[in-house]
């Protein structure tokens, strides 16, 4: 799978959804080249952004503080990938889903790449941009792992696939405000 077919997993069932499957990487490779490079921009963006904006907006705060806080949050996102294959394969055997660790970990791979990119928007300090990116970015994530319970669990009934990926948008979610909450740590200290 090329990184070229990271757009059609949303606009497409299968087209993206069906590459990626053929691949089938392994959970080393899907964290090594997918994960391992994508959860480093939201570390980096939050050094920029807590050296550029947050020096304006937090003059107290050393930049120190956001140092160790990226830092942290990197070790944190790294953690959370394998946590959240777990917890997927787990969801799906609760609701009867025939599912293997492997396919469970490659959607905790892709499914928060979304939100890796919405990062981004902290080049600006436009608090309302940067509210809308994480939104995108969230929106995003939670087609992704509609999809991907869909495709890759092969789940094909729609409610338990909705049922899913519900539960597994709820972890996530509370996963994805631990991690803000752990890059906001600085301000909030």
């Amino acid at each position: 799978m090329s990184i070229l077919h990271i757009p059609k997993l949303f606009t497409s069932s299968h087209e993206g959804w069906d590459a990626f499957s053929e691949t089938r990487p392994s959970p080393l490779r899907l964290f090594v080249v997918l994960a391992l490079p994508c959860s480093l921009i939201p570390p980096l963006m939050l050094e920029y952004a807590g050296h550029h904006v947050g020096a304006a907006m937090f003059p107290d705060t050393p930049g120190m503080a956001w140092s160790m806080a990226a830092f942290f949050f990197l070790l944190a996102e790294w953690l959370t990938v394998p946590f959240m294959g777990w917890a997927i394969a787990s969801i799906a055997r609760s609701k009867g889903i025939a599912t293997d660790q492997h396919d469970a970990f490659a959607l905790a791979a892709v499914a928060p790449i979304p939100l890796w990119l919405s990062s981004l928007v902290l080049f600006h300090d436009q608090i309302l941009l940067i509210m809308a990116g994480l939104v995108v970015g969230l929106a995003a994530s939670v087609i992704l792992i509609f999809r991907g319970v869909q495709n890759i669990l092969k789940v094909r009934e729609e409610l338990v696939a909705i049922d899913v990926a519900y539960t597994v948008t709820a972890l996530g979610l509370v996963a994805w405000v631990t991690l803000v909450m752990l890059g906001l740590l600085p301000v909030l200290a």
